[in-house]
């Protein structure tokens, strides 16, 4: 079975900060006498689920360029899903705030579920989304020594309310020395804690020397 983690892009994609986001008008339209229909879009690279490069923080950071195409599949074994239990008034993530205590440090690819998704087109959704805070970078980077990515279903890893450490957290994580990549506003309402994958591919659009892309992620498991 294959399930979709990420999100379609409409013109409804909220956007962090709540911003202008997708456009899509029609560049040529079989009703008024072309040969096809095409449209001409717009919108910002930081869009829907999307992938962060080190470059979106750092001068001479890695672009998407960088990564090869083996860096974009993750084996079932080398992806943990952990559940976030944050109290509503609090927008940081910390180490506390994560539910069990069983964790493979093998792990290449860290989900983080807050349960955002429910609320995805309400304004709170950027404008009081969870963070993650100094403190659990640190905590990841020094409990998972392979990590490759981590990905989560808050807008942005920068809380609007903590944009300070929003950006402290970016290059905690994005340090071109040993980058993890942070993928944002994933999908993750069809899968739990209890998820058991085989398979997981991150399929990202391919623009050369990239700070950031959209991207669709497909899960292949055996059971939600």
């Amino acid at each position: 079975m294959f399930v979709l983690l990420s999100y379609k892009i409409d013109c409804l994609t909220p956007i962090y900060g709540g911003r202008k986001g997708f456009f899509s008008e029609s560049a040529s339209s079989i009703e008024s006498g072309d040969t096809a229909n095409t449209s001409k879009w717009e919108f910002p690279n930081h869009i829907g689920t999307h992938i962060d490069f080190p470059y979106h923080f750092y001068q001479n950071g890695q672009t998407i360029d960088d990564f090869t195409e083996k860096f974009w599949i993750f084996s079932g074994k080398k992806i943990q899903i952990l559940e976030v239990n944050l109290p509503e008034k609090e927008t940081l993530i910390g180490p506390q705030h994560i539910k069990g205590s069983k964790y493979n440090v093998d792990t290449e690819f860290l989900i983080l579920k807050t349960n955002s998704g429910t609320y995805r087109h309400e304004e709170k959704y950027w404008m009081f989304n969870p963070g993650l805070s100094i403190q659990f970078c640190d905590w990841a980077i020094n409990n998972f020594k392979k990590l490759r990515i981590i990905g989560i279903d808050s807008i942005s890893i920068s809380s609007w309310q903590q944009r300070d450490i929003g950006r402290k957290a970016h290059k905690k994580l994005l340090n071109p020395k040993n980058p993890i990549l942070i993928i944002e506003d994933m999908n993750l309402l069809p899968i739990t804690a209890d998820t058991i994958f085989k398979n997981l591919y991150v399929a990202p659009l391919f623009v050369s020397k990239s700070d950031g892309t959209p991207c669709t992620i497909f899960a292949e498991v055996k059971r939600l």
